[in-house]
């Protein structure tokens, strides 16, 4: 990719700082025995903490957006988690037609079953744990509320059960729910209904898996019944699929499969910042960096410092990855949650990662330099806002979350950047 010369400048001060160093045979201190190159100047490191550099920063909710999960959490963590997963068959096959005759209604059921592949993740299975299905279809709700699904787990609402058991689960397990026919034969009568599956895991004590989504094309789930008694007839199979929301256009796709969080922990705080959790977050922060920082000097090192606020509800020695990435978003943008969507490729500029328990304190360290370099400035002006987003791996796939303090804390607790800085150099003689 080519680099622009005002985004190459740095690293050539950089060098200038190399060369001009080595020229002067390590001593920084005079231009006695170098006197084109080092004219008498010093070349002092110098090193600065900014406090009070945000301008803004804010946790944002809604990562990633519903129906976007892939894996899909399911979760019952006693009175500290409930994750369901909710998957749409808003297409049923409701005929068949035998070999040489025409096509008739579907009467005969057999074999009627759901099947979804699970996987591991770090909370430890319980020797066995129940899958439940329930018929949550209300066509008139706004169904990926959770007001509006949770009432539809009740008993009569229960389509089957299977048992899962920790032995012969290895990192995945395809399981195989069967469904009561005689309610399946009754929505295959009612022309146009679709049929809308809940998820619900329980266990003796916690229990914690994930559902590969319908984007995993053969492991996602599948909904198949047998439509004649003649095993020469293939078995139906039915796969995910959504009628609504009818805009804007393609959103209805992404609500075949979803997963929603009934109860959480609680996280929100005044003057925090959260990274992942469920709801999953990310944290944008937008720098008030000063001038000279940006147009006059040759920066060596920029570390953020932020303070850890610990969270013990939940996993809280589970460690988490936070990552930053430089936002892309220009100063027209004024929704933040659009703007923490629009971020360079990770890795870019920030190489760096935060790696911490849910549950420590103390100050972590996320490496900036890179960034400052992209936010070079001429004569103050900046190509795009000086700002980045932390966010997890993966956003609202697991449980874990970390919290920092905000710039709105007590001052010994607000995000800072440490620097160290080389002043910009002149050469010739004076």
């Amino acid at each position: 990719m080519m680099r622009s010369p005002l985004l190459r400048a740095p690293l050539a001060w950089v060098l200038a700082v190399v060369f001009a160093t080595g020229a002067c045979s390590e001593r920084l201190d005079t231009g006695a025995t170098c006197p084109v190159l080092c004219p008498g100047q010093t070349l002092d490191i110098l090193d600065t903490v900014l406090a009070d550099i945000v301008a803004v920063d804010s946790a944002i909710g809604g990562f990633p957006f519903q129906g976007t999960e892939s894996p899909m959490l399911l979760a019952s963590r006693g009175d500290t988690l409930d994750v369901r997963v909710i998957v749409r068959f808003d297409t049923l096959t409701r005929v068949w037609a035998p070999v040489g005759d025409t096509a008739r209604p579907i009467t005969y059921l057999d074999s009627l079953a759901l099947r979804v592949q699970l996987l591991k993740t770090a909370v430890k299975l319980p020797a066995t744990a129940f899958l439940d299905a329930f018929d949550v279809t209300d066509t008139t709700a706004v169904d990926s509320l959770p007001s509006q699904l949770t009432p539809r787990f009740t008993a009569a609402q229960l389509l089957g059960t299977v048992q899962v058991d920790s032995a012969g689960f290895g990192d995945s397990l395809t399981v195989r729910i069967p469904l009561d026919t005689a309610k399946f034969r009754a929505i295959l009568a009612d022309s146009g209904r679709p049929l809308r599956i809940g998820l619900r895991i329980r266990a003796a004590g916690s229990v914690a898996v994930q559902v590969r989504a319908s984007e995993s094309g053969a492991n996602g789930p599948v909904l198949r019944y047998r439509v004649a008694p003649d095993s020469i007839v293939a078995a139906k199979t039915v796969l995910p699929s959504s009628k609504t929301p009818t805009a804007p256009e393609g959103l209805r796709s992404e609500y075949a499969d979803y997963s929603y969080v009934v109860r959480a922990p609680a996280v929100d705080a005044p003057a925090r910042l959260l990274v992942g959790g469920l709801p999953g977050r990310r944290t944008y922060i937008r720098f008030a960096l000063p001038r000279w920082l940006t147009d006059s000097v040759a920066v060596l090192s920029a570390r953020l410092e932020l303070v850890q606020d610990p969270l013990r509800a939940l996993d809280p020695a589970r460690t988490v990855k936070v990552r930053g990435q430089l936002v892309l978003a220009g100063f027209a943008m004024t929704d933040l949650s659009r703007a923490a969507r629009l971020l360079a490729p990770a890795g870019t500029a920030i190489s760096d990662s935060i790696v911490t328990a849910a549950g420590d304190s103390g100050t972590v360290q996320l490496e900036m330099n890179g960034a400052i370099r992209q936010w070079r400035t001429v004569n103050g002006a900046s190509p795009f806002p000086t700002a980045i987003v932390l966010r997890p791996d993966v956003d609202g796939t697991d449980s874990p979350g970390v919290r920092f303090f905000s710039a709105e804390a007590p001052a010994g607790l607000r995000p800072r950047l440490r620097i160290s800085y080389v002043p910009a150099i002149r050469y010739g003689r004076p």
